[in-house]
């Protein structure tokens, strides 16, 4: 059934297809002719390349049209185009190259492909369009003599292999990623044992790399929560650590370009979810893309008070304590969409058979809310009135360009992670709620 259905999407893909056409000329020159890759053709006479693509091949070139390169970060191309970065350029390049020619029906068939550069590529078929990652074939099938050109609609990133820091890194982020959700459930043991390991780890794999007072610090940090008989505590004693440890890392690896900044900016970011979410709930994300989700109805404890979050969160958290309700993530709060103030703060139950609505004897507030639309976006770091207002402009623009929708109801602020979050790995959404107008 499985590869009945898989079937009828390529050949809903084949049918849908465009710019699909052949041509009695090499792939460099059928790029010419189509005066819509002259960036790809300049970048590839850059790093030497032409005469290579112009020989027998044959070759699969995903062509990003000039439209793609200018979606780049402001100087990224002008930088790429330097001597200096002839290798980073051509890397790049490789990377959109795959040796034979393979069409569309077998890009979609779910294997992976071995590109010039080195790593692989895989292409899936989604909404009736053949994707690999996030970037679109806009136009397929264009064969050359030597080869086919497929059309992309952004510039393809090689992945980079990780250094010795950001394996560290990585180590640090996991150990936090394992240990602050065993923390918040009660299981502080288990806690210290997640970043007990990730010390130790760091200790064998940091030689040579880490500095002579990070090593010092891990070793004493390691010593000191033997010594201690709190778990808590010890947990404590290990977390803060590792967060000198990746503070210190990260600060050694800052010296990045600006093409570096993009490919970090275009890897998946992966949330790190402290809590379940409410039943019904859709994941959080995506970063930094508007997108419409629907919410179901749910039931929340409310507390109000603008500028008074930390009251208001204490509150709330000694309310589910008291009555054995298992945190959720995320926090809801409405704001002002002029102050950005924020003029209440919630907890979202795990689901609406919990407890009972009406106020409560400590003044929190437990409502049943209905289920809603939402246009959401989403943004990692640290949270900010500039921030969220730039935000809620992208929305406001998505809504004048969306015009079958239309508000209904306040904004709000979607929070998914604590403070024992390191700021740069917190992530947030900024929503307004909406409706289809009537009539439409």
């Amino acid at each position: 059934m499985k590869s009945k259905i898989k079937l009828l999407a390529v050949s809903i893909f084949l049918l849908c297809s465009v710019n699909t056409y052949a041509s009695t000329k090499d792939v460099v020159d059928t790029a010419k002719s189509a005066k819509k890759f002259t960036v790809l053709l300049k970048a590839l006479d850059q790093v030497d390349l032409v005469q290579l693509m112009k020989s027998e091949g044959p070759f699969t070139v995903l062509a990003p049209t000039d439209e793609a390169f200018s979606k780049l970060e402001s100087g990224v191309l002008d930088d790429l185009l330097l001597s200096v970065n002839k290798a980073k350029l051509a890397s790049i390049l490789k990377y959109h190259v795959i040796e034979g020619s393979v069409d569309a029906v077998s890009l979609a068939n779910g294997r992976k492909f071995r590109t010039v550069e080195g790593s692989d590529l895989s292409f899936k078929i989604e909404n009736g369009r053949l994707k690999t990652g996030n970037v679109n074939m806009v136009g397929t099938d264009i064969t050359a003599t030597n080869g086919v050109i497929h059309v992309i609609d952004q510039v393809l990133i090689p992945p980079k292999e990780l250094s010795s820091e950001a394996k560290a890194l990585d180590l640090i982020e996991t150990a936090i990623n394992y240990g602050v959700p065993l923390y918040n459930k009660g299981q502080t043991e288990a806690c210290t044992a997640v970043y007990e390991v990730a010390c130790v780890s760091l200790l064998g794999l940091g030689k040579g790399f880490l500095s002579k007072e990070v090593m010092l610090d891990l070793n004493a940090s390691v010593s000191k929560a033997h010594k201690n008989n709190s778990f808590s505590k010890k947990a404590w004693i290990l977390r803060g650590v590792l967060d000198r440890t990746y503070t210190s890392l990260q600060e050694s690896t800052k010296i990045t370009t600006k093409t570096d900044e993009v490919v970090s900016e275009r890897s998946d970011f992966k949330v790190l979810l402290e809590a379940d979410l409410p039943k019904g709930f859709p994941k959080p994300g995506p970063l930094n893309e508007v997108v419409l989700k629907d919410y179901p109805s749910y039931r929340a404890a409310r507390v109000g008070g603008a500028g008074m979050q930390n009251f208001a969160f204490m509150k709330l958290f000694g309310h589910i304590k008291q009555n054995g309700i298992s945190m959720t993530a995320p926090v809801e709060m409405t704001i002002d969409e002029k102050s950005t103030k924020r003029k209440d703060m919630a907890f979202l139950y795990g689901n609406k058979s919990i407890g009972n609505p009406g106020v409560t004897s400590n003044g929190v507030d437990v409502l049943d809310l209905p289920s809603k639309k939402y246009i959401s976006i989403g943004l990692k770091g640290r949270e900010s009135t500039s921030l969220i207002k730039s935000s809620l402009m992208k929305l406001e623009d998505w809504l004048s360009k969306n015009e079958m929708y239309e508000e209904a109801g306040s904004a709000r602020l979607l929070g998914y992670n604590s403070p024992m979050v390191p700021q740069d790995k917190r992530f947030w959404e900024v929503q307004i709620p909406v409706k289809v107008k009537d009539g439409k």
